[in-house]
């Protein structure tokens, strides 16, 4: 009768967990839902490519950046610091970058943490189609930010970098992002608050961002946007590492 007793208790335990599971399922798949349809809906998958014009304040320097993307396939970012342009792309799986203030003046192969991290910036559609990608999300619960309530849900790449994203209960736009990852043997923590969306041809994305990173503490980067074009004709040899 114990033992009786002892199977049917942790049936009931079974039933119990499994409904909580397919609650919390339930729940998240709303949560994106909302999300996805807050960001342009359907208008995600139609992403092919970006240009994106932006200026980071940075150290009370106001530096350019230049940014093209084609969606799962290609980056590239230029910075202009000082009067030398610094090159950042990926190209599939493989990366390289040219840094004239360290004196690297030719197209130097970037190591495997560096086109893991960047290599998810070609995502242009975030969680849109988020389990096609092989992305593993989970509902953390709520919290409150900067008077803001906000749904915690973090996300984790198959190429091992983890996102919190932090998704408002009201707009359903992405306020806050906290990226983990690994860059030279050391684990880095960025955060990047975001707002002042806008629209461009039916999806939105944020103008401003405020960036700090665990690799430079203490500094704050504020990015804002100046221009943004969705699917323009790119070259795919712009991501071709020169020779």
């Amino acid at each position: 009768m114990r033992k009786l007793k002892h199977a049917v208790t942790s049936l009931i335990l079974l039933i119990i967990l499994g409904h909580l599971h397919c609650a919390n399922a339930q729940s998240l798949d709303d949560i994106i839902a909302k999300h996805v349809k807050a960001m342009g809906g359907d208008k995600l998958g139609k992403l092919e490519s970006l240009k994106i014009t932006a200026e980071m304040d940075i150290m009370n320097m106001k530096v350019p950046i230049n940014t093209t993307i084609v969606q799962g396939k290609g980056f590239r970012s230029e910075t202009t610091v000082q009067g030398m342009t610094i090159v950042q792309a990926i190209n599939g799986n493989t990366g390289w970058a040219i840094n004239p203030m360290t004196g690297q003046n030719k197209a130097t192969a970037l190591p495997e943490e560096a086109v893991k991290s960047m290599s998810a910036e070609t995502d242009l559609t975030g969680l849109y189609n988020y389990k096609q990608k092989g992305y593993k999300l989970t509902l953390d619960g709520e919290e409150d930010l900067a008077g803001a309530k906000v749904y915690k849900v973090t996300m984790a790449l198959p190429n091992g970098i983890t996102r919190i994203n932090y998704i408002s209960k009201d707009t359903f736009y992405i306020l806050k992002i906290v990226a983990r990852t690994t860059m030279n043997g050391q684990d880095v923590t960025s955060e990047n608050l975001q707002s002042d969306f806008r629209a461009v041809d039916g999806v939105y994305y944020p103008f401003t961002s405020e960036v700090t990173t665990s690799a430079m503490p203490g500094t704050k980067m504020a990015l804002k946007i100046t221009s943004l074009e969705v699917n323009p004709k790119i070259d795919p040899n712009i991501f071709v590492m020169p020779q």
